[in-house]
């Protein structure tokens, strides 16, 4: 029989190995600001839905095909680049009465773990900080492709993704009887593939005011 300590370091070595291996197929991606779209739903007085969008300032994700949990998102959300289609609604919605975009011009998810639901979707466990409030939130999230971009001459991989937040809970109170509270959010993310390992996003979303 080997010595304990060749069974250990051999041990060791394989788990490095393999370690190795799971790095190499685990991809970093840097989010393409002019393909990935946010947009969200309202209620009003139960007349229609109003829409808004939001424009990404940085962000990227890690996924590995063969091994969805070990994806890995950060994303600040430039909350200032708000659009409602017409300019007093924009500015109201960045009013302190609603987002505040003054004293908080980003947001900030965090996704921590994707689980794997059937062959193409998954639910996205993560943080997200809102107008200086943090609250879980999860992702539905379908995974379309990974490959080349044949016009960008990039590799890529992109996602749809859909949730539902409860604008009472970040501290949006006003207009109860105009604006419900069910926000419906629509993301479409596309990622450039990186060499770059990824760094922390930078923002002052999460920090305290």
């Amino acid at each position: 029989m080997l010595p304990r300590t060749l069974i250990s370091l051999a041990t060791a070595m394989l788990l490095a190995g393999h370690a190795d291996l799971r790095a190499a197929t685990l991809q970093t991606y840097v989010l393409d600001p002019v393909h990935t779209q946010i947009v969200f739903f309202a209620d009003h007085l139960g007349f229609s839905h109003g829409i808004g969008r939001v424009r990404i300032a940085q962000g990227w994700f890690q996924f590995d095909e063969d091994d969805w949990s070990t994806a890995r998102a950060d994303v600040v959300v430039d909350m200032s680049s708000l659009d409602m289609g017409e300019p007093a609604w924009s500015e109201k919605v960045r009013s302190p009465q609603f987002l505040d975009t003054a004293q908080w011009p980003t947001a900030r998810f965090i996704g921590r773990r994707l689980e794997k639901t059937a062959a193409s979707e998954g639910i996205l466990h993560g943080e997200l900080w809102l107008r200086g409030v943090r609250r879980d939130v999860d992702l539905a999230v379908t995974f379309n492709r990974a490959g080349g971009d044949p016009y960008a001459f990039k590799d890529k991989a992109g996602f749809s993704a859909r949730t539902e937040l409860d604008r009472f809970d970040f501290g949006m109170q006003t207009y109860r009887e105009v604006v419900g509270g069910p926000v419906e959010l629509r993301i479409e993310v596309e990622g450039v593939r990186s060499a770059a390992p990824p760094g922390e996003a930078a923002t002052d979303a999460t920090e305290e005011h």
